[in-house]
């Protein structure tokens, strides 16, 4: 079923971009539509995060995330996270590797800097490193974390 879910919803959000050709023009849906699905893990556990992630140009983003995790204990955790990244360096079109970028994220509970690499201008592979100054109640979250996602930024 999330197979499902998930197909249907990228194959709809690239059947609405297709349908209005001027999306940039209208803000509410390149909210709706700029997406980020990742699966990140930090320290021993594994998230799944879903979020926005919008530009105010070509190389500044800005993104507002969720990372969930339903596995332990049989409890729903949520992390909120804001992230602000910067494309340090754009290989041409065509390119495997199109962009290098830098960044930081902050949520209730730690900052972590972040570097990442993004391929065919929709999948991206972050790493970085939890500086935690809240400990998060049901485990620590400091430490090394990982990311591979895609990226849906129309």
């Amino acid at each position: 079923m999330r197979r499902f879910v998930i197909i249907t919803v990228l194959f709809l959000s690239g059947f609405m971009k297709a349908q209005f050709e001027e999306v940039k023009e209208k803000k509410w849906l390149v909210i709706l539509l700029s997406t980020r699905i990742e699966g990140t893990s930090m320290d021993n556990k594994a998230f799944l995060s879903i979020g926005t992630k919008l530009t105010d140009g070509d190389k500044n983003y800005y993104s507002l995330r969720g990372h969930f995790n339903w596995w332990d204990e049989r409890k729903l955790l949520v992390i909120p996270e804001f992230d602000y990244f910067r494309k340090v360096v754009s290989f041409r079109d065509g390119a495997e590797v199109s962009s290098l970028y830098a960044g930081a994220g902050v949520s209730p509970y730690a900052v972590s800097p972040k570097a990442g690499i993004s391929f065919y201008h929709f999948f991206c592979a972050e790493f970085g490193y939890n500086f935690e100054y809240h400990t998060y109640k049901p485990f620590p979250i400091k430490g090394f974390r990982f990311g591979i996602g895609i990226n849906l930024v129309f």
